[in-house]
């Protein structure tokens, strides 16, 4: 080590066969690769793991430590090492391209990108996802999928515009000036500006109209209609105002998914989830900055503001990387508190269900689930292969607003088209296994007039559908509720357990002593996941039942405001936060109220300090 140079730059560890089996950067190459070759007690068993594979070392070394990020993920890309983060198939990712160089252009999809005067956008996380957009804006706009010039003379028209799909330019139906403008619409609506493109389409059906060409003005009013019902969809994101993506990653062993939440404007433009190869010995935010690395040096766009689950490595240089790709100034923040914490924790939340779903998915997922579900048939002596769990609990914040949550998974997988959520009413102050008598005497009560069987192995249908065990969050004293529920409603053949976080011992009525299954057992982990799945709705409908309550308990004071405009402020801002941010314009353009009564509702949001 004392000849490796004290510069800045890239070291490469290579295996016996001279492949790269990994890639680092380092503001002194001496200092940082001696680390590895220290002490062993520092390092990590992963760590350790690459050190006993390497074989040879190489250094590249240039003028600064930002020089070195770049070349670190270059070298990352050409050579995809074992052991970085890397995008999978990072190579092929599917870009949608508009050719606006042509005179009529199309939109198609491509997996190059290349600077040839086209517009594109992306990367998108596979094929299906670019065709699903594309076929979006197909519906929302009409162009043209056909190659080579056009003429206008063409006798008949094709398929495409007799099924609603293109203007005609083969004959001569749309003028290019016309068609001009719907691609520039498209450029925008894929942008995420469509606020601009309703302006544009609202001009245009106005225009239209004056000139009395009412075909022309019902066409733009449809496709105002269908761009309005687009982005409407996610109106709880208004909260977070202008352009940003918001990054979160899951992490189990050596499988993770990142996933990238897209807004602009306010309004939510997309998601895409991305597998992450090579995180073998990687820390979750060692794998986010990987990410971050490779994805925006592909992306089309990088937005003003990113939105971090963790804090990254090397923060200040990436940052002036992606200062330097999009021209302009970016953030990079770790949201600790507020509506931005709230947001990143929902796409956690939503990126780490989707990776227990590709796992549980995957031929290796199939083979742990059954495994797991034969164990807790022996372990807690069930009856039968507890084919369908449901997990309960309850959230409260010191009796107020108390919920209860119900959640569903068949064969480990859940399903989330059997949740449902409970509002507790008869129970006062903080009482939880009151709640949780009550939440299952009401669950047992609706499946009693059902028409299930109960224990009934396969798959199971319907809010009816019996049970093979029942989960409750929490320990002896919440299993105790459950019991005097189940047993007052006469569901006497459903096993129940409970799952406590402290030590995750599980309690069943047939044994006096906590049954303890090893950490890593399959059956255990089923177990965690049903009881994490239930504690996270729980959590979610109290919070947005408590930021509603305080909502409606605000506007109730305002003079001006009914019932009628209550409702339209509670659709359009579904967070306290969001509302008390809003302009007194946005509360009037987004819940269709007068100027006059919004700007009375945002003083009185004021007054309240809320």
């Amino acid at each position: 080590m004392a000849l490796a140079p004290q510069s800045p730059g890239v070291y490469l560890f290579r295996d016996a066969l001279g492949q790269v089996i990994y890639a680092g950067k380092a503001s002194n190459l001496r200092s940082r690769v001696r680390s590895y070759f220290g002490s062993k007690s520092g390092l990590s068993t992963k760590t350790r793991r690459l050190v006993s594979e390497i074989s040879d070392l190489e250094f590249l070394m240039v003028s600064t430590e930002q020089e070195a990020l770049v070349l670190e993920a270059d070298l990352i890309k050409r050579y995809r090492p074992q052991y970085n983060a890397r995008m999978k198939d990072d190579k092929s990712f599917p870009f949608l391209k508009v050719d606006v160089r042509n005179e009529w252009p199309t939109v198609a999809v491509t997996r190059r990108r290349v600077a040839d005067g086209s517009v594109y956008f992306g990367p998108f996380a596979d094929a299906r996802s670019v065709r699903q957009t594309l076929r979006l804006i197909r519906k929302v706009f009409r162009f043209r999928v056909c190659s080579g010039p056009l003429e206008g003379t063409r006798p008949r028209a094709c398929l495409n515009m007799q099924i609603g799909l293109c203007p005609g330019p083969c004959i001569g139906a749309i003028t290019r000036e016309e068609y001009r403008k719907t691609i520039d619409q498209i450029v925008l609506f894929l942008e995420g500006r469509h606020r601009e493109v309703l302006d544009s389409l609202i001009a245009g059906m106005k225009e239209a109209s004056m000139r009395m060409d009412f075909e022309r003005a019902a066409l733009l009013r449809d496709r105002v209609q269908a761009v309005d019902l687009v982005t409407n969809r996610h109106t709880g994101v208004t909260a977070l105002r202008g352009d940003q993506d918001i990054l979160a990653v899951a992490q189990d062993r050596d499988s993770a998914l990142v996933e990238v939440f897209s807004v602009r404007d306010g309004r939510v433009l997309g998601r895409q989830d991305y597998p992450i190869e090579g995180t073998g010995i990687l820390t979750p935010p060692e794998v986010l900055r990987g990410f971050v690395l490779q994805y925006y040096v592909i992306a089309s766009r990088v937005p003003p503001t990113i939105l971090l689950q963790h804090s990254i490595a090397d923060g200040g240089l990436v940052r002036n990387l992606l200062c330097e790709r999009r021209g302009g100034r970016v953030q990079l923040l770790v949201p600790r508190m507020g509506v931005r914490k709230q947001v990143v924790d929902n796409v956690a939340n939503s990126v780490a269900r989707q990776l227990a779903l590709l796992q549980a998915n995957s031929g290796h997922g199939l083979e742990l689930r059954g495994a797991g579900l034969k164990q807790l048939k022996d372990v807690l002596r069930l009856p039968t292969v507890p084919h369908r769990i449901e997990g309960y609990d309850i959230s409260t914040t010191q009796g107020h607003q108390a919920v209860g949550s119900m959640v569903v998974f068949e064969d480990g997988v859940p399903k989330p088209s059997g949740y449902r959520r409970f509002r507790i009413r008869m129970v006062a102050g903080q009482d939880d296994y009151s709640m949780i008598r009550e939440v299952l005497r009401r669950r047992l009560g609706r499946l009693e007039r059902g028409s299930s069987r109960v224990g009934v192995a396969g798959p199971a249908r319907g809010f009816g559908s019996s049970p093979s065990l029942i989960l409750v969050d929490g320990g002896r004293g919440q299993l105790g509720a459950a019991l005097d529920a189940r047993n007052l409603r006469g569901g006497n053949r459903i096993p129940i357990v409970g799952l406590a976080k402290e030590h995750e011992y599980v309690y069943c009525e047939s044994k006096s002593e906590p049954v303890n299954l090893p950490k890593d057992s399959p059956g255990l982990r089923i177990l965690q996941a049903v009881r994490d799945e239930a504690h996270r709705f729980a959590v979610t409908y109290h919070r947005n039942l408590r930021d509603s309550t305080a909502m409606a308990s605000v506007l109730d004071s305002v003079p001006g405001v009914g019932p009628a405009r209550k409702g339209a402020l509670l659709r359009a801002f579904e967070t306290m936060d969001a509302m008390c941010k809003a302009t007194a314009e946005e509360l009037a353009e987004k819940a269709g109220i007068p100027l006059s009564v919004a700007r009375v509702v945002r003083e009185q949001l004021a007054a309240a300090e809320v």
